[in-house]
């Protein structure tokens, strides 16, 4: 019985404390509602000033990670073989590829096609695009970079070889030189040729003229073909296709798309597209005549 009636007097007590605190914290708040509205303004500049150059250095930090992707030679960590074992591998033939085909490094066909993640019977997955990203950015595109075009002052150089170009340019020189040269005059004569003026130069001038007219038309001419063979050699890249094995289906896919570890299905006649290794074949024969 004591211990239920002290509780309701510890309450009221308690809330009698509660009311006159919460009266005089009501005056204290009303007195400082500017101190406090102050406080989260001065706060706030410095907590965004934090906060801004770490969103800056991310976004710095990203941009070399894409880089690899164009040339290959990136993150292979998911697979077993690296780019370098590939290129060694590729690098022999004949009995000295078959050798080190079988030493424990690459455990043969099977183990390769282990090491690439791929089915030997189904292929690659034709809708696993991440796949295809990582195949490419570990091992790079099935593109020969093109070689970059020449300057159009590297082809008046070259224009400039050309020996009978050579040969005017030293007449013209000769001739300049020659047209500023004084013979000595005599003590009787030559009184009545000092009027005249000096037009011997013009035939140097205008041999150096023909020479950079026929330098300029001639570095035109091979700018514009070039240009023009470029331009019919990337439309035969982009209409080229190859057949390869994805899902169990054979497809018809263009030749930049290749990623390693496609299987393609070569028949009688086709162009070999990339560097590989025969998985399965029927009635094979090579004849290497052609090359040698």
């Amino acid at each position: 019985a004591e211990t239920t009636t002290e509780k309701p007097v510890r309450e009221d007590q308690s809330s009698k404390k509660n009311h006159s605190s919460s009266t005089s914290k009501r005056l204290q708040e009303d007195d400082d509602d500017t101190k406090q509205a102050e406080t989260p303004l001065l706060d706030s500049p410095p907590k965004t000033k934090v906060k801004q150059p770490k969103k800056k250095m991310s976004l710095f930090k990203k941009k070399p990670t894409a880089d690899p992707a164009v040339v290959g030679g990136g993150d292979s960590s998911m697979f077993d073989i690296t780019l370098d074992q590939l290129t060694a591998l590729m690098e022999v033939r004949g009995k000295d590829l078959m050798d080190k085909l079988n030493t424990s490094e690459y455990n043969g066909v099977k183990g390769i096609l282990e090491k690439l993640k791929v089915d030997g019977n189904k292929g690659l997955d034709s809708n696993n695009e991440q796949d295809f990203e990582q195949r490419r950015i570990a091992y790079g595109k099935n593109e020969i970079p093109p070689k970059p075009m020449k300057s159009f002052l590297r082809l008046c150089w070259d224009a400039l070889h050309d020996l009978l170009l050579l040969i005017l340019l030293v007449c013209a020189v000769v001739s300049i030189g020659l047209s500023f040269y004084k013979a000595p005059q005599g003590e009787g004569g030559g009184e009545g040729k000092e009027d005249e003026p000096n037009l011997e130069w013009i035939e140097g001038v205008a041999i150096l003229v023909a020479v950079v007219v026929v330098v300029l038309v001639t570095a035109f001419n091979d700018w514009r073909k070039e240009r023009q063979f470029r331009g019919l050699q990337d439309k035969i890249d982009k209409d080229q296709e190859t057949s390869v094995i994805r899902d169990n289906k054979v497809q018809q896919i263009p030749v930049a798309e290749l990623v390693v570890g496609d299987l393609c299905f070569i028949k009688y006649g086709d162009l070999l597209q990339a560097d590989g290794l025969v998985v399965q074949s029927s009635d094979l024969k090579i004849d290497e005549s052609s090359i040698t």
